[in-house]
């Protein structure tokens, strides 16, 4: 009994650990890899999934070249999106400010911004 407890024990502690692993920051997704030129790659034609640095999501991938980069070569989307999944979070603008300037006398040159003329006061 206390052998199988201990085998749930670390079965449970080794799956924790894989699924932490794939949603950390993966530094391979983001490199760029360089191949020859198609017309010089004579090898038969395969299909892998890469991850795409400016839509922020895998693709699919087609080529003629052989295999050389193992690191950011998946076999499918979904090996690819759990990879990559630290790098897919599309980057968020910084917070508007709240609408006022630092032009010095407070202008920012706005036409409701002019400083109201003063009328005489009748005597």
């Amino acid at each position: 009994m206390k052998l199988l407890l201990l085998a749930v024990i670390v079965a449970l502690a080794w799956l924790l650990i894989e699924a932490g692993k794939t949603r950390t920051k993966n530094s391979s997704c983001l490199v760029k890899n360089k191949y020859p030129p198609e017309s010089s790659c004579r090898s038969s034609h395969r299909e892998f999934f890469a991850f795409h640095r400016v839509l922020f999501d895998c693709i699919k991938v087609t080529t003629n070249c052989r295999k050389i980069y193992r690191r950011n070569e998946f076999h499918s989307l979904q090996s690819c999106r759990d990879a990559c999944h630290y790098h897919m979070a599309e980057p968020s603008p910084p917070p508007p400010q709240n609408g006022t300037t630092s032009a010095p006398g407070g202008a920012s040159g706005a036409p409701g911004d002019a400083p109201a003329a003063e009328t005489p006061a009748a005597a």
